[in-house]
């Protein structure tokens, strides 16, 4: 087709629009490919490949599909000219194809065969290598129809291989639908305008974008030779994660970090302290010097992979020298191409030829592209440790590499850990072998090596006999660190060894509490080890102040609920129109408990039933008792809103609806931990009172309630009194109790309750109230009730916590709760006999 059908719907006596001269490469280099999403008349993905000096091109009206047997049509289109593979920005209405176009996806294709014979036969194969789509594809045409008004149609399908994906992952365009060259959505680029592609006047001072594979077009890049060595770039411990676009978030890997160097097919893996490991990683070392290209310099972890496919520290202990199948390495930074230095380049341009670079590996190697996400930094981070990983590295998209520590990367753990000096040993107690527990130091803000505290769990026999022999040469007199104890059976050493720690928090004492021994980290210096103290994270951009929400008018939208936050009455607002969907089936049509504060959550709070002058009139009312002031209620986003602007910052819940009061159809079990008691517990005390509810023939419901207890919620038909309920309930709480006497209580006297659980079965009666699902809580930090999946309590290693910035990303999985209608059961006088309630 070449450009000729390109040329021909465009007047070039009245347009600057480039003809678009083709343009030919060397034989071997590989042909670029794009996906360009495109709001024209209908949304659709442009599909091209580039061939013959053309970008051959198809509509894709629902975009490509990661799934196997996903068909997606493909309809051809005219060949376009090279130079419109960068184009973004906004085609006006009126001109051919006028719409807002983002480059959704780009980067190189590869043939499987001749794709001259494959297009002419009408089945092309090949394999992708971009920044969301990758790996083997096949295009087929379809036999000619009538209906296709001389339209060629092929279909588009992702073959089954590593990059492929399940169903049930979702749709790759809704998951990922930012540009990769701007990181913005489509709306974001209709909105800025930017770049403007018209038949009338063509695109003028359009901003160079390289090339896939090509190190010099990449902005920042300058020509140097390969040095011999750098220093590693460094993260900052920081507390919590970054939110904004500006940043890319990267799972933290638990392994050796490597600066991989590879010249004239000679590769060399260099750790941090600059130490040359290439003999220690034999197949890494393989992997790097098989790389197509000349010379190159990156930086990654070497990791070994568990069943899970998570980074498992202890058993990299084993693998050094070792060819290991689940030994990895995962790449996330690119720093030389072919003679190139990349360091000045932004980040996220280095990420791209990085992952150019890895997809041209051959089969099967062990180097892997360590990936991102783009913002939304606090829910990667919950993800994160929802799935057990050591923590994530949040980078400026937009930085360069510096060889030194910084906050253009920041680290922010699951839980805390941090690398320690061994200073000495203490003897061992019973049949214990070698050694009690190892003595730590790290230095200090004034480089003082200072006592941290022992670590004695996380040993085998093999590696307490191995440590002390290793030890016992060492020992001095004197302790090496300041701030040591004085105590029997302490053995002193000169710090050689730097060991790897978990541990729960630092005391103000300066001693870590309830440490573990992970292994040894052959790859630092003790005198590298740093007491590590977290950093705030950066500021995020600031929410949009709105003053009208739902229809409701917000006075003074601006004002601060949550200061420690700088959330204000207009982001609250905000927040419940993102959740309402979920929220409004658990409190519409119920009397509501508020809880006000007009100052804020630091200020005077007070509790309000009644529908005082004070709640506005659009608030729907619920009569309690004649003759009384009646309940606020509310039955829609609006009226949620509206109780918002008087400044209610916690809705507490009936559990009967305002049509039957009498009758209630939700019990709430109120799971209340004194402050000694562990997660664990609580979270087993849940499963068991599971159960205890599924044997009685009812389907119960877990929700953290923002704060440290869990609320069991059962669904219930609409039968029962509430003096059945509470005595139901209340016959429950004590049957746990004759349980486990020493672990419960269901008696609401502190003085009872030290070190147990207040099974707390008073929420179960006319009047009463339970926070509900997606409220708020006027706490510090704006947490938030949150409905939960029973299979969240096992896997958390505390209790769950959402706050109010983080609650709507789970709006994006399945509902925990989308059952509890259905589950509703009678609590029948069969069951309330079996307990003894008559």
């Amino acid at each position: 087709m070449g450009l000729d059908e390109y040329r021909r719907k465009r007047d070039f006596t009245r347009t600057r629009e480039p003809r678009g001269a083709a343009s030919q490469r060397a034989p071997d280099a590989p042909g670029q490919f794009v996906v360009q999403q495109h709001a024209a008349r209908r949304m659709h993905y442009d599909f091209r490949l580039e061939l013959d000096g053309v970008l051959k091109s198809w509509a894709v009206p629902k975009g490509p599909s990661l799934v196997p047997g996903d068909r997606r049509m493909a309809v051809e289109t005219e060949d376009h000219p090279l130079d419109y593979a960068t184009f973004e920005g906004v085609i006006p209405k009126g001109e051919y194809g006028g719409g807002t176009v983002v480059v959704w996806d780009r980067g190189t294709w590869h043939p499987i065969g001749d794709p001259h014979a494959g297009l002419a036969a009408g089945k092309l194969d090949f394999e992708l290598a971009g920044e969301k789509l990758r790996g083997a594809w096949h295009m087929v045409r379809l036999a000619p129809r009538s209906e296709d008004r001389g339209k060629t149609s092929w279909l588009l399908m992702k073959r089954s291989d590593a990059h492929a994906r399940p169903a049930t992952a979702g749709s790759i365009t809704a998951a990922a639908p930012r540009s990769v060259l701007s990181g913005r959505t489509l709306e974001e680029v209709a909105r800025d305008a930017d770049r403007v592609w018209s038949s009338t006047t063509g695109e003028r001072d359009a901003p160079a974008i390289p090339r896939p594979g090509d190190p010099s077009a990449v902005p920042g890049a300058r020509r140097a030779a390969l040095p011999r060595r750098i220093a590693p770039q460094l993260a900052t411990l920081a507390d919590a994660a970054p939110d904004g676009d500006e940043w890319l978030h990267e799972i933290k890997f638990d392994g050796y970090r490597l600066l991989c160097r590879l010249e004239e097919g000679e590769a060399q893996l260099v750790t941090r302290a600059g130490n040359d490991w290439t003999d220690r990683f034999p197949g890494l070392a393989r992997a790097v010097a098989a790389l197509p290209v000349e010379s190159a310099l990156f930086d990654g972890e070497a990791v070994v992979l568990d069943a899970h496919g998570r980074s498992d520290f202890q058993q990299m202990q084993g693998a050094l020298g070792q060819d290991r199948p689940d030994l990895v390495l995962y790449a996330f930074d690119l720093l030389w191409l072919d003679g190139w230095d990349l360091r000045e380049a932004p980040l996220v341009e280095r990420k791209r030829l990085l992952r150019w670079l890895l997809a041209r590996a051959p089969d099967r190697s062990p180097l892997r592209y360590s990936d991102h996400v783009r913002g939304r930094g606090p829910d990667f981070h919950a993800e994160a440790c929802r799935n057990h990983l050591e923590g994530i590295v949040a980078k400026r998209a937009d930085a360069p590499y510096r060889s030194l520590r910084t906050r253009a990367w920041l680290k922010v753990k699951c839980s805390r850990r941090q690398e320690f000096a061994v200073v000495g040993f203490t003897d061992p107690a019973g049949s214990r072998v070698g050694f009690g527990a190892l003595l730590l130091g790290a230095k200090d803000a004034e480089g003082r090596l200072r006592y941290c505290g022992r670590v004695g769990t996380g040993f085998d026999d093999k590696t307490l006999a191995s440590l002390h022999a290793a030890l016992a040469g060492d020992e001095i007199a004197k302790p090496p660190v300041v701030g040591a104890p004085r105590a029997r059976g302490l053995h002193w050493v000169t710090p050689r060894l730097v060991a790897e720690v978990s541990f729960t928090e630092w005391t103000r004492d300066g001693v870590i509490r309830h440490p573990s021994f992970l292994g040894l980290r052959a790859d630092k210096r003790p005198d590298e080890v740093t007491i590590e103290v977290a950093d705030p994270p950066p500021p995020a951009a600031a929410p949009v102040i709105r003053a009208e929400v739902a229809g409701v008018r917000l006075s003074n939208p601006d004002r601060v609920y949550w200061p420690e936050l700088g959330i204000t009455k207009s982001e609250l607002a905000q927040y419940y129109e993102r959740v309402a969907d979920r929220m409004l089936p658990g409190i519409a049509e119920r009397p509501l408990t508020l809880r006000r504060c007009p100052e804020g959550w630091e200020g005077e709070c007070f509790y309000q039933k009644h529908a005082t002058e004070s709640v506005p009139a659009s608030v729907p009312r619920v009569d309690i008792e004649p003759g009384k002031e009646p309940y606020t209620m509310v039955r829609d986003l609006a009226s949620l809103v509206a109780l918002v602007q008087i400044a209610t910052l916690e809705f507490h819940v009936w559990g009967a609806r305002a049509d039957r009061l009498d009758r209630p159809d939700i019990l709430v079990f109120d799971l209340d931990p004194d402050a000694a008691v562990p997660w664990r517990r609580l979270a087993d005390t849940a499963l068991v009172l599971r159960a205890f509810l599924g044997e009685l023939g009812l389907v119960p419901f877990v929700r953290g309630t923002g704060g440290k207890g869990l609320h069991v919620v059962v669904p219930i038909e609409r039968r029962a009194t509430w003096d059945e309920a509470k005595r139901f309930t209340h016959a429950v709480a004590l049957a746990l109790v004759r349980e486990a006497p020493r672990h419960f209580t269901a008696q609401l006297s502190k003085a009872r309750r030290a070190g147990k659980i207040f099974i707390d079965y008073l929420r179960n009666d006319a009047e009463a109230t339970a926070i509900a699902s997606y409220s708020t809580r006027s706490r510090a930090g704006a947490p938030v009730a949150m409905p939960l999946f029973w299979e969240e309590l096992g896997a958390a290693e505390g209790p769950p916590q959402w706050s109010l910035r983080e609650a709507p990303a789970r709006l994006n999985d399945a509902d925990p709760w989308a059952e509890f209608d259905a589950s509703r059961r009678l609590l029948s006088r069969a069951t309330l006999r079996r307990l003894g309630v008559e």
